[in-house]
């Protein structure tokens, strides 16, 4: 009985200081409101660099839609990652439209990078501007979206802002784990505190990461992110170790991207992030807190399950369920992630769990990960890693 109610009470402190950090998360990020204003003799020049690798399918809508946008002060330099397929000839054919368009072709990665990172290298090195706008080339955007983010960064004296993007997948499976994955990241990279500079919290988005030229090549550039394999957030993470400010917000109302059609993809998409296992604990050891905590959060529903045996019980599940699918659903809305993510809460945690164990116990297995064509070794990556998900993950300001 003791047990019992101790188990319950766990239970419970687990989903209130939940729910209290994720309100406070949306309390504190603020959604970019866009605006096609009219260009002033003002605006700084915006260079967007957007690499790709093998990405004919979704690229040029995507492409296109960045460049309905007629400011002026917007360059774009599109860079052709090693592609195999037509991704070079549709950037050439984008950019035959638009002036403000500049195609890069990498025919060799140097050893010692990720091929993604040196992409962006690559089209940082060609731009001149004060604001660099790093952004995948899967991304949609509506017009007005960038300025509006420059505005937003000017007026919070940031020096670094990521835009989270609605999200959108043909995949059933996918869309079921949207809302606890940005759960999951939430308290991971400590979302509501990324703005604050007495944390350490840090964060950035691979579809937006704008930011100030002269800060990122204070904090040692692309190039000390050239082994990174989560160099989105390696962006914000060496912004903020070096003293840089920095504001994570959502963009739904600006962006969107069209994540994996498959949920294999997405499964093996994730495998990359074996790179960043904690090296001191067994596999085993992690598989087995993964089916801790989906069982904390898979909890008020099992609850519903003893109203037969306990109606005190039943009636908890009753109220803490009903407050996790509310939350869930919110935070869908807020993010804009499909609704049914919120609404299927045990479906898209169990499909989290399955993720999360392939991952640990599949990815990295012969001591290597495949990513975007190119076999790296993990020891290799581990090397090279700035992004680290615990408390010390800064050194002293400035290393």
């Amino acid at each position: 009985m003791i047990a019992g109610a101790f188990l319950v009470a766990l239970v419970l402190l687990y989903w209130v200081v939940q729910v209290s950090l994720l309100i406070r998360c949306m309390c504190v990020v603020p959604v970019l409101e866009v605006e096609s204003r009219p260009h002033r003799e003002n605006d700084e020049t915006v260079t967007v660099v957007v690499p790709a690798r093998d990405e004919e399918s979704v690229l040029e809508s995507a492409l296109r839609s960045r460049l309905l946008d007629g400011d002026p002060r917007l360059h774009f330099i599109f860079v052709n990652d090693r592609s195999s397929d037509s991704t070079g000839a549709i950037m050439e054919r984008v950019a035959s439209d638009d002036t403000r368009v500049e195609v890069l072709h990498v025919e060799h990665l140097p050893d010692g990078w990720l091929g993604k990172v040196h992409a962006m290298q690559c089209g940082v090195e060609k731009s001149t501007s004060k604001w660099l706008l790093l952004s995948d080339a899967d991304v949609h955007f509506k017009v007005g979206t960038i300025r509006s983010a420059v505005d937003l960064a000017t007026a919070r004296e940031v020096d670094h802002l990521a835009l989270i993007p609605s999200i959108k997948s043909p995949s059933i499976g996918l869309r079921f784990c949207l809302v606890p994955l940005l759960r999951t990241l939430s308290f991971m990279v400590r979302l509501w505190s990324v703005h604050d500079p007495a944390s350490t919290a840090a964060m950035g988005v691979g579809a937006f990461n704008l930011v100030r030229r002269g800060t990122l090549e204070h904090a040692g550039g692309l190039e000390s992110l050239r082994m990174e394999v989560i160099d989105d957030i390696g962006v914000g993470t060496i912004i903020k170790q070096h003293g840089g400010a920095s504001l994570i917000a959502a963009g739904r109302k600006g962006i969107h991207i069209s994540w994996y059609d498959r949920f294999d993809e997405f499964l093996r998409g994730i495998e990359r992030g074996t790179a960043h296992l904690p090296t001191g604990i067994p596999r085993m050891a992690l598989v087995i807190m993964c089916m801790i905590l989906f069982l904390f959060e898979i909890s008020p529903f099992i609850f519903l399950l003893a109203w037969p045996w306990s109606s005190a019980l039943g009636w908890i599940g009753v109220v803490v369920s009903t407050v996790v699918v509310l939350l869930s659903v919110t935070l869908a809305r807020y993010f804009g992630l499909p609704l049914a993510a919120g609404v299927a809460v045990p479906a898209g945690v169990s499909l989290g769990l399955y993720a999360a164990i392939r991952c640990i116990m599949k990815g990295g297995r012969d001591g290597s990960i495949n990513w975007r064509g190119t076999r790296y070794k993990v020891k290799d990556l581990r090397a090279g890693e700035r992004v680290k998900f615990h408390a010390d993950r800064f050194g002293p300001k400035g290393e």
